[in-house]
């Protein structure tokens, strides 16, 4: 299964358009936390935290495009 890949201009888009975007940042823990550079509006998940994405993911609307990074 092929994954698709998007553009930060086609993204940036999106947002500023308003279209329902979930953006999910799964950097590892010491990257997210030493980087100064977070999305607004993203939401971080520990990609080591099998429970914790488990549990995320119950809760997502599944109408929603997904763009993770």
């Amino acid at each position: 299964m092929e994954i698709p890949r998007m553009e930060v201009s086609d993204l940036k888009a999106k947002m500023d358009a308003g279209e329902p975007i979930i953006l999910l940042d799964v950097r590892q823990p010491a990257a997210y936390a030493s980087s100064p550079r977070k999305i607004r509006g993203a939401v971080y998940v520990d990609p080591n935290d099998e429970k914790a994405i488990l549990n995320y993911v119950k809760n997502l609307d599944r109408n929603t495009e997904i763009v993770t990074y």
